[in-house]
């Protein structure tokens, strides 16, 4: 019998993720679906009067074949969240944020008329195939029951699986950074100072900061999630194929 190795380990935990994960959304009643038409999801934050980030918006970005949110409905089928996921194949991702093209079509260029912004270096380079995430997005009926961090786990889960992808980063903004959500909820290892003046995706000047997680590192974490500090989810494999069973990348 063929020896396991690290990375069959390694996909028979992303898809032990999106199985748990499935199961629990399951378990609150909400109907999970993903998505792919990423005008609905700017009209659902539109509708809600939320910020709708323009690497999402499909007005101002143009999204690729890999893209996908994760979009949770109650019985009602009312829209509860969201959280978005978009893959890039990047020589280097600090570039993309120097240049805005991680957030708009074109860049600044296209936008205002500067090549680039200043921008803060990185303790590493990102590049190869990169996903990226945001948007996400809890109605407020449902807050604090663990929403935001079962929809960041199974979009980065996927995104991994389906792509291929080797790290997976987030913005957060100055508001947010020494909270317990960046770590906690989104389940990232790294939150880095990257942006500390203006910042057109939000419209003005903002201290922006970089979120990450490698593969390796998000395979940790989920053989931590049983022991979740606050949403702890036990790890079940499902039985029969779940919706978020999208076609695994070659």
């Amino acid at each position: 019998m063929q020896e396991p190795t690290r990375q069959t380990d390694d996909r028979g935990l992303i898809q032990l993720c999106i199985d748990s994960l499935t199961q629990r959304i399951a378990e609150l009643g909400l109907t999970l679906v993903i998505e792919r038409d990423f005008h609905k999801l700017n009209a659902i934050l539109t509708a809600n009067e939320t910020f709708a980030n323009p690497t999402f918006d499909p007005t101002k970005s143009r999204m690729g074949p890999q893209d996908f949110f994760v979009h949770l409905l109650d019985e009602t089928g009312r829209s509860v969240g969201t959280s978005g996921e978009r893959v890039f194949d990047t020589e280097d991702l600090l570039e993309m944020i120097a240049d805005g093209r991680l957030f708009f079509e074109g860049g600044y260029r296209k936008l205002l008329g500067v090549d680039r912004l200043p921008i803060l270096p990185l303790s590493r380079r990102f590049s190869g195939r990169v996903s990226h995430s945001g948007s996400t997005w809890t109605h407020p009926d449902w807050r604090r029951r663990g929403l935001a961090m079962y929809m960041a786990y199974l979009s980065r889960a996927l995104s991994f699986r389906n792509a291929g992808c080797s790290v997976n980063t987030g913005f957060v903004r100055q508001y947010l950074v020494g909270s317990s959500v960046p770590r906690e909820s989104y389940g990232y290892l790294h939150v880095e100072l990257v942006v500390d003046g203006e910042f057109p995706p939000v419209g003005g000047p903002e201290k922006a900061y970089l979120c990450w997680v490698d593969r390796e590192e998000f395979i940790d974490t989920v053989r931590a999630l049983p022991q979740h500090p606050k949403n702890p989810v036990p790890l079940r494999p499902l039985a029969e194929p779940g919706l978020a069973d999208l076609p695994p990348a070659e």
